[in-house]
């Protein structure tokens, strides 16, 4: 049946992942650990950037310049004196300079990308400038930017002048700094790179709660994931329904991401063979992604985000059901009935191996 098991998410990391987000952006996240000699006032005082090691930034279109925080250091005083104390921390921009040490010779960036999954694009010099009146004692410099911690200051913000006129929705910008100068002061080991992106949302762009059906027509035994959710949800901290995230990938498209219960570009479903007790998996290399029409708000189009017909082994393509009642996008509701289209299954035109019919209800934004 080709079916791809990814490993699940455990309920704990994503509680403390969760967590996280929420407080990240409060920029309050990170929970460092000090010595007995520490809290004495006689270890060592750290540097660190808050929100390391990837900070995710979405925001609602706009066309004018916006000042947006990219990033804080933040120095953790371990006395009195040393809060007193004056430190000059120095953040290079790696993003496009610094090449990883791979033999291809890639950059920074690149090398992420590739290791990670991700499809980040560097910022472009047409899309920021550095907001130079927003704290004098952060200053640009010829490899990145300068921080200068005077008596009582704990963190510095850097923050850009972002032109929303300049930004292509279907790009994810990153920039990626590292601390490359402590300024004397002790560096916190994996919070000391971070890659910044920044990314506008399209109006369909958010979190969504699914409910509905789906039918596999070779495999009756297959059926819509919150089958599974309603009793086995909750072990993994995703009690049913379903949620989807939608991802702006242009003004009109989004891939759909599953972030509530599989953690990947994947469709989630219940498997049930007779006399077995019922669990999850998902269909191997297909995930949609939607097409709207800006107009009428309709969906015009759902295609697999790994491609269509590709891989050869199974073929798969989405498709966008006609007989669907609206497809449509009204008010903050999704209404949508697609299928997986796959020939080595299916051998007769129009080849529907599976199909949904479902309602995606707004929750929030991402």
């Amino acid at each position: 049946m080709n079916f791809k098991q990814n490993k699940m998410k455990k309920n704990l990391l994503k509680g403390l992942l969760l967590g996280c987000s929420a407080l990240v952006l409060l920029n309050g996240c990170v929970k460092d650990k000090y010595s007995s000699n520490q809290a004495a006032g006689i270890g060592p005082s750290y540097v660190r950037i808050t929100e390391a090691e990837v900070y995710s930034q979405f925001f609602a279109p706009f066309l004018t310049v916006k000042p947006i925080t990219v990033l804080s250091v933040r120095r953790d005083a371990a006395s009195s004196d040393a809060a007193a104390a004056t430190n000059v921390v120095a953040l290079t921009d790696i993003t496009a300079n610094n090449v990883s040490q791979s033999s291809t010779a890639e950059t920074y960036l690149a090398a992420f990308n590739r290791h990670n999954g991700t499809s980040y694009s560097a910022m472009p010099s047409t899309l920021y400038t550095f907001a130079s009146a927003s704290d004098a004692s952060v200053t640009k410099t010829s490899t990145g930017y300068s921080f200068n911690f005077g008596p009582g200051d704990f963190a510095k913000n850097l923050t850009f002048n972002v032109d929303g006129s300049q930004v292509d929705l279907s790009k994810q910008y990153a920039i990626a700094f590292t601390i490359t100068n402590t300024g004397g002061l002790t560096r916190k080991i994996g919070l000391d790179t971070i890659i910044a992106t920044i990314a506008i949302k399209n109006k369909y762009d958010g979190v969504y709660a699914v409910t509905g059906t789906m039918v596999d027509v070779t495999t009756t035994t297959l059926t819509q994931i919150n089958n599974f959710l309603s009793v086995g949800g909750a072990q993994y901290g995703a009690p049913a329904p379903q949620q989807y995230e939608l991802r702006t990938t242009s003004a009109n498209t989004c891939d759909v991401y599953d972030n509530y219960f599989y953690g990947a570009y994947a469709v989630a479903i219940s498997s049930q063979a007779v006399g077995a007790a019922i669990t999850y998996s998902s269909y191997g290399t297909f995930s949609p992604q939607l097409t709207f029409d800006l107009t009428t708000n309709k969906i015009t189009a759902v295609t697999n985000r790994y491609g269509q017909a590709v891989p050869p082994a199974n073929g798969r393509t989405g498709r966008l059901d006609p007989t669907g009642s609206l497809n449509d996008y009204e008010s903050g509701t999704i209404t949508i009935k697609y299928n997986m289209c796959q020939p080595s299954s299916v051998p007769v035109a129009p080849y529907v191996r599976t199909t949904w019919d479902e309602t995606w209800k707004f929750l929030k934004s991402r």
